[in-house]
């Protein structure tokens, strides 16, 4: 023991403390910025963000995310106005100003009206515009989109993000503008899809019910079980995605069973959809955004990612019913690829 008290004053002495300090900020910063560019990189696909097959809003959705939403709570008709006297896509407009105020929390929305980080050009465009009302501060966002989209043709979210957010700025020393493409294509998820400027990535009668595209952790049939470590007979597929990915309705239909709660025959929160001659089953949900009765359109978002119920991480467990039968959701998924891919 005495021989180890040497060690004492050299480990308790300032200079290698704060040599240690740093050494743990530089691994826990790395750790940081190689997640964060990981989940990014997740929302990358088949060219951008859902899109309304019908090209109509979704109009429960889109105007459910306007309830307790700071300065933009029940101001979605606002939007919905605005947008359609300036040529755009509401949806997309209201995705970018809750991604820019923090769904309408920000300072800059709640101090100033400014609801898409307009900057005045009285000053140089170097200090934020400040608007009467939340009103004026909608119309003066409209106009400005309009401007990018219409006038610049920066029709996409990428093209748009070049404008709102470029990538390497000298004002962005953080990087967090490689975030705004990503952040906006998933706040478009929750507002239901686009309705303007794209194409329904979606071929046949099914889609893939996560924007993530189609990961699988575990397919149908016969496997050891994640939980109890015996050979059972695996209902669906188990589909790759983080906590709080929106999950998708894969087809239109009637929604037959909505979970209130945590757990449910070991499926945690849940939805089944009804579509004729087949239902569908979304299990191990963090949250439900549907209930009982409620109509959805192929494309909705009807809850969100997570590890719910019998489950050992974050998956979205995926069934096929066809009268009473379990069946292998692969063929149907299959018949799914990006419009691109025509």
């Amino acid at each position: 023991m005495k021989r180890l008290l040497w060690l004492v004053p050299i480990l308790a002495s300032p200079g290698l403390l704060l040599l240690l300090s740093i050494l743990a900020l530089f691994l826990f910063f790395s750790v940081f910025i190689v997640f964060t560019e990981e989940d990014d990189e997740r929302w990358n696909f088949a060219g951008g963000a859902v899109c309304r097959p019908d090209g109509e809003i979704s109009e429960e959705l889109f105007f459910s995310q306007f309830n307790n939403a700071g300065k933009f709570t029940d101001k979605g008709a606002v939007f919905i106005e605005v947008a359609e006297k300036y040529g755009i896509d509401p949806v997309l407009m209201a995705a970018i100003a809750f991604h820019e105020t923090g769904s309408g929390t920000s300072a800059a929305v709640m101090l100033k009206n400014n609801p898409g980080g307009l900057m005045d050009p009285a000053t140089g465009s170097r200090f934020l515009y400040s608007f009467l009302t939340i009103e004026d501060g909608i119309e003066a966002m409209g106009k400005t989109l309009h401007n990018r989209i219409i006038k610049d043709g920066l029709i996409t979210i990428d093209d748009l993000g070049s404008a709102y957010a470029p990538i390497g700025a000298e004002n962005d020393p953080t990087g967090l503008n490689n975030h705004w493409v990503p952040a906006v294509t998933k706040f478009v998820a929750q507002f239901g899809g686009l309705t303007m400027n794209c194409e329904a990535h979606v071929v046949g009668d099914w889609m893939i019910p996560l924007l993530t595209g189609l990961k699988i952790n575990s397919p149908f049939g016969y496997r050891i079980h994640p939980v109890y470590g015996d050979e059972r007979f695996h209902t669906g597929v188990d589909l790759a995605c983080t906590n709080g990915d929106p999950i998708l309705a894969a087809q239109s239909g009637n929604v037959i069973f909505a979970s209130e709660n945590g757990w449910s025959n070991g499926y945690g929160l849940h939805v089944i959809i009804n579509h004729g001659e087949i239902t569908t089953l979304y299990a191990h949900m963090d949250s439900v955004a549907v209930g009982i009765n409620k109509t959805v359109s192929q494309g909705d978002v009807i809850g969100t990612c997570g590890s719910t119920g019998t489950s050992t991480g974050n998956h979205l467990h995926f069934e096929i019913i066809r009268a009473g039968e379990k069946e292998d959701p692969m063929p149907y998924l299959s018949e799914y690829k990006p419009v691109d891919d025509e």
